[in-house]
């Protein structure tokens, strides 16, 4: 704050400067400009008198007549010039000072009318520029928001964010009415649907029941891919002790999400968690220790081939879009037990998949009798399949498999 009036005081004395300046100075000159001519002028008349005197043209009376007037003139013009650059001197310090007064004042009542002087002070500043909310703010809007419900309770779109609400801030009970007061609209989206559910589970340690639980088995029912819907559901089994669902679900969900995002990682670890719990390594019938330990001493860690599009489709990929190829247990789990990022403009391309690109240390590509290899063109660069991404396959494979030949000739519905 203090620098800013620094500041402020430095500009207005230099602004005080330029305009003082010109008018200390402008009388000044104006008058010696004005003094300079009229001498010229008389000094031309007199001139003129000489030369009618010479000429005859004026009689000597006349002549001195006319110069006598003359140089009266000039003594009174001299003593106007005299007395007009004394009250000059006088006037021009005070409209200065005048000024030098008035201005400041002026700007400074400008600014506390139409500027923000609140924003010369930090604090306020932090507060109005991006600073959380309080608790007590927080209780405040929501309750706000409940007692507006209660006098319009004909607002589904109210009591939904009142129950959102309510359910961030852990007070299930009240959320759990908020949503029943929104009525059907609660059952219109599957995002809705899914609030439900998800309040059920936080009210019964992880388990859907009721209302929630006939909620989620309808959004699966329909959209049978739906990742929030699948983790859900996975949770709920878990919980259950239903180990081999919850596996399976999270798994579905697995196949969805960016291989090396943190949610491919937490999914892998809850897989590994609950095929730890039911005493299966896989959840799949496993390829015994022993072949599994042959393979990878003959050399069976890695498959290798040659990716390419077909040429039917070549008209429907971009060199921009996202070229995945996985590896994945041919009769078992859709985690990928390797995964290779490139991009469609390299094919065809040379590929090898091996055990370094496991995304578990417990999921190697070797670890499997058998291997279904992945190729899959995607636009969005999303490792979720959508609709109008280009795929190919190739079944079963053997871990050391080499000169393989994978086609990307399907267009996924």
């Amino acid at each position: 704050m203090t620098a800013f009036w620094i500041a402020a005081g430095l500009l207005t004395a230099l602004v005080l400067a330029l305009i003082s300046r010109p008018l200390l100075r402008q009388r000044q000159v104006s008058h010696a400009s004005r003094k300079a001519l009229n001498t010229a002028i008389y000094r031309d008349q007199m001139a003129e008198l000489e030369r009618d005197l010479a000429s005859g043209a004026l009689s000597a009376a006349d002549h001195a007549t006319a110069r006598d007037e003359l140089e009266r003139r000039i003594l009174e013009d001299l003593a106007d010039d005299g007395a007009e650059a004394v009250a000059e001197q006088r006037r021009l310090p005070r409209t200065a000072i005048a000024l030098g007064l008035a201005l400041p004042a002026a700007a400074v009542l400008l600014y506390l009318v139409l500027g923000t002087p609140a924003a010369l002070n930090p604090a306020a500043l932090q507060a109005d520029n991006g600073a959380a909310p309080t608790q007590a703010e927080v209780e405040k809007m929501v309750a706000s928001l409940a007692a507006k419900l209660e006098k319009e309770p004909d607002n589904p779109k109210g009591w939904v964010m009142l129950g959102r609400s309510y359910k961030v801030m852990g007070r299930l009970d009240e959320a759990a009415h908020a949503f029943e007061k929104a009525g059907p609209v609660m059952e219109t989206e599957p995002e809705l649907m899914l609030e439900m559910a998800e309040l059920s589970a936080a009210q019964n340690e992880g388990k859907v029941e009721g209302k929630g639980l006939e909620l989620l088995k309808r959004v699966l029912a329909d959209q049978p891919d739906n990742p929030q819907a699948l983790v859900l559901a996975g949770t709920d089994a878990y919980f259950r002790k239903n180990y081999a669902d919850a596996a399976r679900y999270w798994e579905k969900v697995l196949a969805q999400v960016p291989p090396d995002s943190e949610d491919a990682r937490n999914l892998t670890a809850g897989i590994e968690k609950v095929r730890q719990l039911m005493g299966d390594g896989s959840g799949a019938k496993p390829a015994p220790r022993e072949a599994a330990q042959k393979a990878a001493a003959a050399g069976a860690t890695s498959v290798s081939g040659r990716v390419s599009l077909a040429p039917a489709l070549k008209d429907k990929a971009g060199p921009d879009d996202t070229l995945f190829i996985f590896a994945r247990h041919a009769n078992g789990p859709r985690m990928p037990l390797a995964v290779l990022r490139l991009k469609a403009a390299e094919l065809p391309k040379e590929f090898t998949l091996d055990d370094s690109m496991a995304m578990s240390p417990e999921m190697k590509l070797s670890s499997a009798a058998e291997l279904r290899i992945e190729a899959r063109i995607s636009r969005s660069g999303d490792a979720i399949p959508k609709s109008g991404d280009l795929a190919g396959e190739i079944t079963p494979v053997k871990p050391g498999a080499k000169g393989l030949k994978l086609v990307i000739d399907k267009l996924v519905p």
